[in-house]
């Protein structure tokens, strides 16, 4: 039996259990967001600089490459 069209077609990236932080980055679980410096981690020049991440990062996939 042939493989299902999704499993043929889909893109696969490497799965990272730890995502990439930079140095002396650690979590806040009081203020609910990562701190680096004691300032958060978003209004970091390298954050800012780097294009941050998150979904509108990630690479576009279904809906989104039909060109809406």
């Amino acid at each position: 039996m042939a493989e299902h069209v999704l499993l043929t077609l889909a893109t696969r990236r490497p799965y990272r259990s730890i995502p990439a932080l930079p140095e002396h980055a650690q979590y806040d679980s009081v203020k609910g967001y990562w701190l680096q410096d004691g300032r958060p981690l978003v209004t970091t020049d390298e954050y800012v600089g780097s294009g941050g991440t998150g979904k509108k990062a990630d690479q576009e996939t279904g809906e989104d490459q039909k060109g809406e």
